[in-house]
């Protein structure tokens, strides 16, 4: 994760251990922040070089797929923010989204915003701002993630 808006034209295959297709695939059945079984969550940082202060609402706008494209699955994901010291981390908050729908008749990416709301805190320099996000069990199959790209701009607005 960084500060610079993507350019790219193409979608790349993230993970060409676990598929072939363009993006990225993260199994059903994440359980939560601690989630540990890397097919289950994906997790970003990015470094602040000044003190950051996050408090209020933070907008995450992820462009997402149910497996397939399939118009009749419920998508569940769930995002969490967190600070990272190095060793240790500090919950900052999160935020799940779920639809029966979560295509809505579109056959391609669709994007999600996750509002996260936090209550106050101050990263120091050399600290990381994480985005951990996981698919929940009640997510109907797995859920495919595009990012990085011109179409497809992932972030958070910080």
């Amino acid at each position: 994760m960084d500060s610079t808006v993507p350019t790219a034209s193409i979608l790349y295959n993230y993970d060409t251990d676990r598929d072939t297709f363009p993006g990225l695939v993260i199994a059903r059945g994440g359980s939560g922040p601690g989630e540990n079984d890397p097919t289950k969550y994906q997790a970003w940082r990015m470094p602040v070089s000044t003190s950051l202060e996050l408090q209020g609402s933070v907008a995450v706008n992820l462009w997402t797929a149910t497996k397939d494209f399939d118009d009749t699955k419920r998508g569940a994901i769930s995002v969490y923010l967190r600070a990272f010291d190095g060793s240790d981390y500090v919950e900052l908050g999160g935020a799940t989204y779920s639809d029966a729908t979560w295509q809505g008749g579109s056959p391609s990416w669709v994007q999600k915003t996750f509002n996260v709301s936090i209550s106050s805190h101050t990263l120091a320099p050399g600290h990381s701002v994480e985005l951990k996000v996981i698919v929940e069990n009640s997510s109907d199959d797995d859920m495919w993630f595009a990012y990085d790209t011109n179409d497809n701009k992932s972030r958070i607005n910080l």
